[in-house]
C-alpha cells in the first residue's frame, strides 16, 4: 500500500454534515492520546492502533479553539502549523495530529513511522538524486524507475540543503517551492516531490516521465494481442502501464475535484464580502454539501495504491487547491 504523506494537508476537510452517529470515546483505540471532544456525534472512518480519522458534527468556533488548546496541553506542539481552520502538529513520541474545521471538525491521528537503516537505491531513479545525509528511513515502494521514501533524522536545515542539492542535480524545471515542499522536473521529464513533514522527517518521491494522456488512450485502442502471446510479456506491459500512466478514473476524480474547488473558492470570496446576501445564502448550503462530498472522495485516494505518476499528480492538484483555500481562509 502506497503511503502518501502530504504536506500537512492544509485543505479544509469538512466532515459529514447532519448530526451523525453517537461516538463512544472509550471505543477509540487511540482515544487516550487525545482530549475527548465536547460533541459525541459524528462518523468514525478509521479506528486502529496505527491511525484514527473521525469527523465530529456541528462543532462551534469556540469548541474548535478549545479543542486545539486541549490538544496542545496533551503535548501536540512539535513543528505545529495552523491557520484559522487547521492545526497540524506532532507530539514528543512522533504521533502526528491533523485537525481541520468548517462547521464540522475532522480529527486525524497517525502513529510514528517505524524506520530503520536503509540503503540508497542504485537504480536508475536512485542515481537521479543525491544521497541524503541520513540513512534512517522507510520505503513505501521502490522500483527501477521510481520510489517513495521517508527519511528520518533530518532537520529543516538538512531538508533545505537537500532541496538545493536536487536543484543542482538538474531538478529545476517548472519547479514549485514553498516553506516545506519542493516539486520539480528535470530536463528529461523525471519528477521529484520533496517535503519536510515535520518532526525531523523528509519525504522523497521520484517518478519517471509518464506518457501523455492521448498516447495512453491511443495505446488502449490498439488491437489486442493474439491470445497466444507470452503471459510474461503481457505482465511486463501491464507493469509498465501501472508505473507510468494515469488511470482514467483517477484523473477524472482529480480534475473534477479541482474544478469544483475553483468554483467553491470563487463563491466563498463573494460570500465573505456579503454574507447577508439572500441569493448567496440560498446557495451556501448546497456548496457546503458538495464541498464535503468532494473532499471525502478526494481523500479516499490516500488509502488506495497509486503509481508514481498518479502520486505526483495527486500532490500537484492538492498543492494548487491548498493555495487557493488558504487565500479564502486568510
Amino acid at each position: 500500500m502506497l503511503v502518501v504523506v502530504v504536506i500537512g494537508f492544509i485543505a479544509v476537510s469538512i466532515g459529514i454534515g447532519g448530526n451523525g452517529k453517537k461516538i463512544k470515546w472509550s471505543d477509540i483505540k487511540l482515544g487516550e492520546m487525545l482530549p475527548e471532544p465536547q460533541v459525541d456525534k459524528g462518523e468514525v472512518h478509521d479506528n486502529s492502533d496505527e491511525s484514527l480519522w473521525i469527523d465530529i458534527s456541528k462543532f462551534s468556533d469556540e469548541q474548535y479553539n478549545d479543542y486545539v488548546d486541549a490538544c496542545k496541553e496533551k503535548g501536540f506542539t512539535v513543528d505545529a502549523e495552523s491557520n484559522s481552520s487547521t492545526y497540524d502538529a506532532y507530539n514528543a513520541d512522533g504521533y502526528k495530529l491533523s485537525l481541520s474545521y468548517f462547521s464540522d471538525m475532522s480529527i486525524k491521528l497517525e502513529a510514528p513511522m517505524e524506520m530503520s537503516a536503509i540503503k540508497w537505491p542504485t537504480s536508475t531513479a536512485g542515481n537521479m538524486l543525491p544521497v541524503p545525509k541520513s540513512t534512517t528511513g522507510v520505503f513505501s515502494y521502490e522500483q527501477e524507475d521510481g520510489f517513495f521514501v521517508n527519511i528520518g533524522e533530518t532537520s529543516k536545515d538538512d531538508y533545505e540543503e537537500y532541496v538545493e542539492a536536487c536543484s543542482k542535480k538538474g531538478f529545476n524545471v517548472d519547479y514549485d517551492k514553498g516553506d516545506n515542499y519542493y516539486y520539480s522536473d528535470n530536463a528529461d521529464g523525471w519528477h521529484v516531490s520533496l517535503k519536510y513533514e515535520g518532526n525531523n522527517i523528509m519525504s522523497i518521491n521520484i517518478s519517471a516521465p509518464s506518457d501523455e494522456d492521448d498516447d495512453s488512450a491511443t495505446s488502449k485502442e490498439e488491437p489486442k494481442q493474439d491470445v497466444t502471446a507470452e503471459p510474461e510479456e503481457k505482465k511486463a506491459e501491464k507493469k509498465k502501464e501501472d508505473k507510468g500512466a494515469l488511470r482514467t478514473d483517477f484523473k477524472a476524480a482529480m480534475d473534477s475535484y479541482e474544478e469544483f474547488m475553483d468554483k467553491y473558492v470563487k463563491f466563498m470570496k463573494k460570500y465573505d464580502k456579503n454574507p447577508s446576501d439572500l441569493e448567496l445564502l440560498a446557495d451556501y448550503a448546497d456548496y457546503m454539501s458538495k464541498y464535503a462530498d468532494f473532499v471525502k472522495d478526494f481523500e479516499k485516494w490516500e488509502k488506495k495504491d497509486m503509481n508514481p505518476a498518479e502520486t505526483a499528480y495527486y500532490i500537484k492538484v492538492q498543492t494548487r487547491v491548498n493555495k487557493k483555500l488558504l487565500k479564502v481562509a486568510q
